[in-house]
């Protein structure tokens, strides 16, 4: 009767143990797919009429913890799903429904679906702005804490429109503005933050999740309370729509962006309150800005970043730099903050790595990181998460005083 009663026991733990477990995998589903840029819950598919067939549930789902793709291609003979230099391939579980057990950690991937050879663009998967296009990602959860969806304060994602005598066009940009700022009086400094090459100005709140993960530091008293202004950084004169102008950002920013940006939103006076910081592309855009006008901006981030500009040209250019290499330690009195970080795997990594050198040569204090990852949003976000601690904070004269200190979760 004991052996009886123990048996028992253990089943029932088992049973508690194994609903646990999947009251766990339906969270991280239910986070990885709550928000995208053209839904909110989950695509859901029916008939309009009976002439039309009901596919069973499609997306990302999580079987014994492992995330499985699950899509309904009717007729299709094979289907493949590339992620960055690997592609997988689906099996035909049953007719006309095909899945794949992706063999990935936790995070963000940009992904492209091929059905018989053909790259398609589902429905049933996140859809944002990547590759120049729009194209389809992945979230699998758990997602990163600082970028969920919590139950705190909310701030506001506003969508602006201007006209930029630089390009001689209509242009947008979107504006992160902190939870309590309407209705009030109050001012705030600002953060310039640009996209990489191939995206626009959705990126850093699609992709990055920006603005959960100002809400989410606002509410631990992680972050000061600032607006994070977001543009397209992929410029282009009128007329010449197939001509990418990288070197024109600079001017945009300043005679375009920041009088819009400056007048229509409350924003603090004066370089101590003003940050510019870019990933990728956006870093050369933000380094050929925020060198070269000093008196504009005390705070710079340069992620999966670079110092000099290798876009558009034939030799590194470094012209931004002449005023650094001229007096670097009048640029380490004046500069608030100068954040650099990439991910260990990154293909830029030689350049991070010539760019210390640059650094140590000159003596320019700075916050260094390296992330484990790549050249992707799963670094970006570590180090956005990182950089927004810092802005505008006190802790930054550790950064003035000592160069290399601030412990964080990268390896300095």
């Amino acid at each position: 009767m004991p052996d009886r009663m123990d048996e028992m026991e253990s089943r029932l733990r088992s049973l508690i143990r194994g609903e646990k477990r999947e009251e766990q995998e339906q969270a991280a589903e239910e986070e990885s797919l709550s928000e995208q840029a053209v839904a909110f819950h989950r695509p859901y598919l029916f008939g309009l009429t009976a002439l039309h067939e009901k596919a069973p549930s499609q997306g990302v789902f999580y079987r014994h913890g492992r995330p499985v793709l699950r899509l309904w291609l009717k007729n299709a003979c094979d289907a493949t799903l590339s992620v960055g230099q690997e592609t997988y391939i689906f099996l035909e579980v049953e007719r006309n429904l095909w899945e794949l057990t992706l063999p990935l950690e936790p995070g963000f991937y940009y992904v492209t679906l091929a059905v018989n050879g053909v790259e398609v663009l589902s429905p049933f998967l996140p859809v944002g702005y990547g590759y120049s296009r729009p194209c389809n990602f992945l979230e699998l959860g758990p997602v990163r804490e600082s970028c969920r969806i919590e139950r705190t304060p909310h701030g506001s994602v506003r969508h602006e429109y201007f006209y930029a005598e630089t390009t001689g066009r209509q242009e947008t940009c979107l504006v992160y503005t902190p939870p309590g700022y309407d209705g009030g009086q109050e001012r705030y400094p600002v953060l310039y933050l640009q996209h990489g090459f191939g995206e626009n100005e959705t990126g850093w709140v699609w992709q990055g999740r920006i603005g959960h993960m100002m809400d989410n530091l606002l509410a631990r008293g992680l972050a000061v309370p600032m607006l994070i202004v977001m543009a397209d950084g992929m410029l282009r004169r009128a007329g010449q729509d197939e001509v990418l102008e990288n070197t024109l950002f600079p001017e945009f920013l300043l005679r375009d962006l920041m009088p819009f940006a400056e007048e229509r939103f409350r924003v603090l006076d004066g370089r101590e309150h003003r940050a510019l910081a870019g990933l990728s592309m956006g870093s050369m855009q933000a380094a050929a800005t925020a060198f070269a006008h000093p008196e504009l901006f005390a705070w710079i981030g340069l992620f999966s970043g670079f110092l000099r500009n290798y876009i558009g040209t034939e030799q590194v250019d470094d012209s931004h730099l002449a005023g650094v290499y001229a007096d670097p330690e009048g640029f380490n009195r004046q500069n608030r903050l100068l954040f650099r970080a990439m991910g260990r795997e990154d293909v830029f990594f030689n350049w991070f790595m010539e760019e210390d050198q640059l650094c140590e040569d000159y003596g320019l204090r700075q916050v260094r990181r390296v992330y484990e990852g790549g050249h992707d949003w799963n670094v970006w976000r570590q180090c956005a998460e990182e950089f927004l601690g810092l802005l505008f904070t006190p802790q930054c004269q550790l950064v003035k005083d000592y160069g290399w200190h601030r412990e964080g979760k990268g390896d300095s």
